[in-house]
């Protein structure tokens, strides 16, 4: 009797239903509208295979989720940040844990009687309607239901234990949702400021991560990466940490800190120096982007003023006035200061070793190059498991540290987070498996004129282009194999018997594994390209198969061997009896400090983009030379190049792109003529 009369004080909760139950109704015909009624109604020709109910307008229910518990949470504690309001429920023979345990008693009523209903229901459609245009289990119809229970029960209890430390309503929501955007802030500028000033740091690793650390911006990414129990398990577990929480700070708050901004003394020097901060890193930001490259003065110049900014603005919501100025303004905006200082500067000072640390060969367990892979299955992107990518192979090993200590020992800029040198044209991500169980993970854009022997020792070891070139992939089982000419995408050929689809693999294999650094490295285009398709892991319809692709470069002798030998070769080769004539303009670059892609274009030939004399010859001889070089596109400040059409007797033209040296007598002989 105590309890249902104190803590679910009969007249409080039909008060607040009477007065915030709208919210709640509001809630369950939104979510009745996004799901059960969106899966009913969606057709599709062909049902589409779905390990999560987020998959199905999934961006719209964490939407609700992220909105909904946040305006009952500022309404049915609207009481306390009003004065009249705050003096008439606090004058009520009810102590404060009875009217918190009553409203939030409301609050869990009107999340999750919706949430549950809709669940309900939704189960009801799956199981009563035949042909719906999502395949699901009976499984992800309750995953949806207690993922959704726990992102609105976070929110709601986010907004409650926030409300106890804010005194206005309108500040309230937006302190709440600059808390969940304050990760990213941070995730993304801090970044940028560690890219800026920290040699060899990852910065292209922590993008992937970014949109799972915050519920706004899960929105965006809940249909591409499915919730997962460790998610939710922290929600939880912050849900159930704010509950007691709240129960303290409501204890000890004081009824005359309704409508005040803040209501603790301890959370304004937080409140303060978060505020401050967050917009040292903005302003830091900002003039890092506008200013012109190398140019750390203005970076300074934005650190500064948004630390000023952000302690003004920081001192007048708290004071509820612009008038602000007094004696002890000045030397706590220095403090403040040379704490913000403090954050940036110790993280990419020398003296911690971070830029100079290359770990012994003794310490080292394995070593990976490059990123984190990923797969899409079922309507999700998964990452793929990256130990077989790390190798304990000792020459490569040994080459990964040779080009490491190198690359530290070698007076090379930081890169421009902004404005990157282009000149650096190969990019290193090294990640070590250490012995004592941690990764360590270095990324460095370095030249490759200054670095040629390091990376030859590199990338002509085997363990290298295993992972470089995907060789990995032909280990596996394969359906057939289809094989596109790189000059016309009409020529091509298909490998479907059993022994031919492993001969091909294992001789394209071979030639992968002994390519040279020079043909690597080669500015020619490829021959053709080699699409071998896979049994697909997924049971959605709309990906059949996995597909991936090889090239076939000309360097790759025993492949073209093998398609000569079984006369499929002539069937992707175009002769030169089959163009009718070539058409050639020349193209000059000239732009010094600015280098530009130049590429087979098109345009430039058939909308005349350079106004500059076209060409034209019927020689077969010069054509067939034509066809069989053709450049890769490639960044150049300073060059003299041709753009190249080959006009088709029948199908589709060809256009390409060679440099001045790449001519050959007859070609010069006829550019001359002209």
């Amino acid at each position: 009797m105590i309890f249902n009369r104190l803590f679910c004080n009969r007249g409080i909760l039909y008060q607040n239903f009477r007065q915030h139950g709208w919210l709640g109704i509001l809630y369950l015909i939104t979510l009745l509208f996004s799901l059960p009624l969106h899966i009913a109604t969606e057709h599709r020709d062909i049902p589409q295979q779905i390990t999560s109910l987020f998959q199905s307008n999934g961006e719209t229910h964490i939407l609700f989720a992220i909105t909904f518990p946040v305006a009952m949470g500022i309404f049915l504690f609207r009481y306390m940040q009003s004065g009249a309001p705050s003096d008439l429920f606090h004058g009520l023979p009810l102590q404060r844990k009875h009217l918190l345990t009553v409203n939030l008693l409301t609050g869990f009523g009107m999340i999750l009687v919706p949430i549950w209903l809709t669940t309900a229901i939704t189960g009801w459609v799956w199981a009563a309607q035949d042909g719906l245009a999502f395949i699901f289990n009976g499984s992800e119809i309750w995953m949806w239901g207690l993922s959704m229970s726990i992102y609105s029960l976070f929110m709601f209890m986010l907004t409650v234990a926030v409300g106890m430390c804010i005194g206005q309503s309108v500040l309230q929501g937006l302190t709440v949702y600059a808390i969940l955007l304050l990760p990213v802030v941070f995730w993304f500028i801090f970044t940028l400021h560690l890219q800026h000033y920290l040699f060899g740091y990852p910065y292209g690793d922590m993008n992937s991560y970014a949109e799972k650390i915050s519920l706004v911006l899960r929105m965006a990414s809940i249909s591409n990466y499915p919730v997962i129990g460790r998610e939710l398990v922290i929600y939880a577990a912050l849900a159930l940490v704010f509950i007691p929480l709240s129960y303290v700070l409501y204890a000890k708050r004081k009824v005359e800190s309704a409508t005040q901004a803040i209501t603790f003394t301890l959370v304004k020097p937080i409140f303060r120096f978060g505020l401050m901060f967050t917009l040292v890193l903005i302003g830091g930001a900002y003039f890092t982007m506008i200013a012109p490259p190398g140019s750390t003065g203005w970076t300074i110049f934005g650190y500064v003023l948004g630390g000023i900014v952000g302690y003004i603005v920081a001192e007048m919501i708290i004071r509820k006035t612009w008038l602000i100025w007094n004696g002890r303004l000045l030397p706590k905006l220095v403090l403040y200061g040379l704490l913000s200082g403090l954050i940036l500067y110790v993280p990419v000072a020398d003296w911690n070793g971070y830029a100079a640390r290359v770990p012994e060969m003794n310490d080292v367990k394995s070593i990976k190059l490059g990123g984190d892979h990923y797969t899409y299955v079922n309507g999700v992107n998964q990452k793929v498991d990256d130990q077989p990518f790390y190798s304990d192979d000792p020459e490569f090993m040994e080459a990964v540290l040779a080009l490491h200590q190198k690359i530290i020992t070698s007076d090379l800029s930081l890169p421009d987070p902004v404005y990157p040198d282009d000149n650096y044209d190969e990019y290193v991500y090294i990640n070590y498996k250490l012995n004592n169980g941690k990764v360590m993970k270095r990324r460095y854009q370095i030249p490759e004129a200054e670095f040629r022997q390091e990376l030859m020792a590199l990338k002509q070891s085997p363990d290298y282009k295993r992972v470089a070139y995907d060789t990995y992939k032909l280990d596996e089982d394969l359906l057939s194999i289809g094989i596109r000419s790189t000059i016309s995408s009409y020529r091509k050929v298909y490998i479907g018997s059993p022994d031919q689809v492993r001969e091909f693999k294992e001789l394209l294999k071979q030639d992968i594994l002994d390519q040279t650094y020079e043909e690597q490295r080669s500015p020619w285009q490829s021959f053709a390209y080699a699409e071998m398709n896979q049994e697909s892991a997924s049971n959605d319809p709309y990906q059949p198969k996995e597909m991936w692709s090889f090239e076939i470069k000309p360097s790759y002798d025993r492949v073209i061997g093998w398609l000569k030998e079984n006369k499929l070769y002539d069937q992707l080769l175009i002769t030169a009896d089959e163009i009718a004539s070539a058409q050639i303009v020349k193209q000059e670059i000239d732009s010094p400090g600015n280098p530009q892609w130049v590429y087979a274009e098109p345009e430039y030939i058939d909308g005349n983009l350079s106004g500059s004399k076209q060409v034209a010859t019927k020689n077969k001889k010069i054509i067939s030379d034509l066809l069989e070089r053709q450049r890769s596109g490639e960044r150049t400040e300073k060059a003299t190049v041709y753009q190249i059409k080959l006009n088709a007797i029948r199908g589709e033209n060809i256009y390409m792109m060679l440099k001045e040296e790449d001519l050959t007598e007859d070609m010069k002989a006829i550019l001359a003529d002209q």
